[in-house]
């Protein structure tokens, strides 16, 4: 019995191995002369089954584009399944070769899958995909998909769109296809999902459809929508995948603090934002939680950003009980170096939260990297990140990975 469990959770990694996501625990900070915004998105995938028969990948182009695909493929159990990680892995081949040759082209990226995968597809069987591609630098989207559910869009201006499939699912006679573009300069937030989210029951025995809607227009984030979304489905019928987008207008009015880095500068800032969230009502618990997440943070900022020490070095340190007077020889050194942060409450519905934001200059780390938390947790070794992790509602790096941005609901 151990056997088999150990291979079925094994299988699983494999399975989410083989799904890429280049902004893992990352947003976009969009600078157009028309408009500041920062764009986050958030993959949630659960499985009816070990194997599941959706999948995705969420890539970033030669040129800073974001290209994504999310597919469900017709049945469930291993035949299925087979066909998903056969879709992921090709189409991340072909994305990675056309990036490696600096020449990726939408359309021909999905029509090389079409012309290999219609050839293995049985009799009877489909493939049911979505392919996106934002320019983040022009604000334009184009989209194929191929029998998927309308996607939801929702504008500034308080627009509710579905965008409808523009294909037939995929099929042994699959020859040609179309893509649309959508205008998403006004966009506010996105939902992109497979049939297993809206078609799932509620307990009123109708379909999640409409009831879906309803929760992704008056979600105020990704956080709001899934537990939403949970609230409402008690029991799985299917394989849940989908992508929630939402964009953020820059905000002018952040409290901005910039400190030297060294332990003094950290602990007066933590008591100072401390002050700060107990004005606004906040509980000894979420006080407690806020101030250990920010100390975890900052010294992640002073440590790793300002001071360059990576986490083998720092272990190897702490072993050799020198650690303590590296940091203090180090805080004299890097003394004219800076931290920035910056930090706000805002209202979200009927809660209040805490926004901040820390910048420590350094070289920072490649977010991709975090995964490994996700798809084999025993294996990761990334305490600081774990512990954030509980302690906070959400939390957002830059490309670099030198800022963070993190979210903190308050009563």
């Amino acid at each position: 019995m151990k056997k088999v469990t150990l291979e079925l959770q094994n299988a699983l990694d494999k399975e989410l191995n083989l799904m890429k996501n280049d902004f893992y625990y990352q947003q976009i900070e969009l600078n157009r002369e028309d408009q500041k915004k920062i764009v986050r998105m958030d993959a949630v995938f659960q499985p009816l089954d070990v194997l599941g028969g959706d999948s995705y990948s969420l890539r970033k182009t030669q040129d800073g584009k974001v290209v994504f695909f999310i597919l469900d493929a017709m049945g469930k159990g291993i035949s299925a399944s087979i066909t998903a990680a056969t879709t992921t892995s090709l189409l991340n081949y072909i994305f990675d070769q056309m990036k490696k040759s600096k020449s990726f082209d939408f359309q021909k990226w999905i029509k090389d899958y079409i012309d290999f995968v219609k050839y293995e597809l049985l009799d009877n069987e489909m493939v049911a995909i979505f392919f996106g591609l934002y320019d983040q630098y022009t604000g334009s989207f184009e989209q194929a998909s191929f029998g998927m559910p309308a996607s939801l869009i929702y504008t500034d201006n308080k627009k509710f769109i579905k965008v409808k499939s523009n294909n037939a699912p995929i099929s042994q006679y699959t020859d040609d296809f179309k893509t649309q573009r959508v205008d998403v300069t006004n966009i506010k937030k996105a939902l992109f999902y497979t049939d297993g989210l809206c078609e799932t029951t509620i307990e009123n025995g109708e379909f999640y459809r409409d009831t879906m809607y309803q929760d992704f227009i008056e979600s105020e984030n990704f956080l709001d929508f899934n537990q939403r979304m949970k609230k409402n489905i008690k029991t799985k019928d299917d394989d849940i995948l989908f992508f929630y987008v939402d964009s953020l207008e820059y905000n002018c009015n952040f409290i901005k603090k910039t400190i030297r880095p060294n332990l003094e500068d950290i602990n007066d800032l933590i008591y100072e934002i401390g002050e700060y969230v107990t004005k606004n009502s906040a509980k000894p618990k979420e006080m407690s939680e806020l101030s250990l997440a920010l100390s975890e943070l900052l010294m992640n900022a002073l440590e790793h950003g300002v001071f360059g020490i990576d986490k083998k070095r720092k272990n190897k340190l702490i072993e050799d009980g020198t650690f303590d007077t590296l940091l203090k020889d180090l805080q004299l050194k890097f003394n004219d170096r800076e931290i920035i942060v910056e930090y706000i409450i805002k209202k979200e519905g009927g809660s209040k939260v805490l926004i901040a934001r820390i910048e420590d200059g350094g070289e920072g780390f490649d977010t991709r990297d975090l995964r490994k938390l996700a798809i084999s947790p025993q294996h990761f070794n990334g305490r600081g990140i774990m512990i954030i992790k509980k302690l906070l509602d959400r939390f957002y790096y830059n490309e670099k990975g030198n800022k963070i941005t993190i979210r903190k609901v308050l009563n």
